[in-house]
């Protein structure tokens, strides 16, 4: 019987409840698998006297390219150039009658167009006058090009200066003369001549492709060309790459020639080359565009193994592992690894490549360098003492 006052002491309901669900729940755990253990305590489990999991390097690497030559070549088509100027009749007209009179005053109007007038040459108007008598006039666009008596019958051509000239052009006929003399004119086999250049065969264009790897590794580029022509009746050789000139001069006929070319007017894929000419005639053969790349760069980094860990090594109580996780695109990945000066190879298909390095690290830095000899996608690569 308990004395007045006085209290059992025992523990409350609360605390029993706490104390069973915490057992619970650490024997839920240990019976856990590792990884899902690790993941749920954000740390690994160690038995007594274990070392902790220590990561010494974790770093995307990305693409690693593989150049497997050191230069390319790219041959093209021979090219066939030659200016080519014919004459052509660019209008004409029916016969027709000027005359000046007290009670008259003819005028023959008529227009034309050049469809090129950059590559049209001395132009001309020629024409027969079987009736003439007095002075004729010829106006172009605005300015009097010829005032004259015609005494023959076929006249010498007229010539139409070329800073007259316009895309579309007026010409004008009429005639004057004295009180008292005839000033009249027939004309037939009116025409306006001209030479007018085919550019279409002064200009050739090749085209080649360029590979990216080219481009990443990039040290220098060259034209080479041989040109058959004859040096004293050629003019400048245009080369132009992309749009952009590289050469505009006159090359050594009959001899290799070499131009140089620029990384940045080169591009990934298709890179066009142009040949042009303002005069002359070439053969354009042994056309190569070739590139020198320099050799494929190795990725490399460097990690840290601290004094204790590296005692650790030695006493055999702890290692040291290397993981490459590399695109899983099914090609073979082949390198060269290359880690403290200690070589090692890689030749599978697999994503993963895992490689206890334990025996070639040291204390204090370290480099890991990977040489391709394919060109490689690596998702992470990682060195971790366990």
């Amino acid at each position: 019987m308990n004395k007045r006052g006085q209290r059992i002491q025992t523990g409350s309901p609360a605390a029993t409840l706490i104390g069973i669900i915490t057992l619970l729940f650490i024997f839920y755990i240990l019976f856990l698998p590792p990884s899902e253990r690790e993941a749920l305590l954000g740390d690994e489990t160690l038995e007594p006297g274990e070392a902790p999991r220590e990561t010494l390097l974790s770093i995307p690497v990305g693409r690693v390219a593989f150049v497997s030559q050191d230069r390319f070549n790219h041959p093209l088509q021979n090219v066939y150039l030659v200016e080519s100027r014919n004459a052509a009749i660019i209008t004409s007209e029916n016969p027709f009658m000027l005359r000046k009179t007290w009670f008259r005053d003819d005028r023959k109007r008529t227009v034309f167009s050049l469809t090129d007038l950059e590559n049209t040459e001395n132009v001309i108007l020629s024409f027969q006058t079987p009736v003439r008598g007095g002075v004729l006039h010829i106006v172009l666009n605005g300015e009097e090009i010829f005032q004259s008596r015609v005494d023959v019958q076929n006249p010498p051509p007229v010539k139409f200066p070329k800073t007259l000239l316009r895309d579309t052009n007026a010409l004008e006929f009429f005639v004057t003369g004295g009180f008292f003399t005839s000033k009249r004119y027939s004309f037939t086999d009116v025409k306006v001549i001209g030479d007018i250049t085919d550019v279409a065969k002064q200009i050739a264009t090749n085209t080649f492709s360029i590979a990216q790897v080219e481009l990443d590794n990039f040290e220098s580029a060259y034209l080479d060309f041989y040109p058959i022509c004859q040096q004293s009746a050629v003019g400048p050789l245009s080369i132009e790459l992309n749009g952009r000139i590289d050469s505009n001069a006159v090359p050594a006929c009959e001899s290799l020639n070499r131009q140089d070319l620029y990384g940045e007017d080169l591009r990934s894929g298709k890179n066009t080359l142009v040949f042009k000419i303002v005069r002359g005639k070439y053969r354009i053969e042994q056309v190569r565009v070739r590139t020198l790349v320099k050799p494929t760069r190795a990725f490399v980094e460097f990690f840290d193994v601290k004094p204790k860990l590296y005692d650790a090594i030695l006493d055999n109580s702890r290692s040291v592992s290397l993981k490459i996780e590399f695109v899983d695109d099914g090609r073979t990945k082949r390198a060269v690894t290359n880690i403290n000066g200690k070589l090692d190879s890689i030749d599978q298909r697999r994503p993963t490549f895992t490689r206890d390095i334990s025996a070639v690290v040291r204390e204090g830095n370290n480099y890991i360098e990977i040489r391709p000899l394919t060109e490689l996608d690596i998702v992470k690569l990682e060195v971790r003492a366990e």
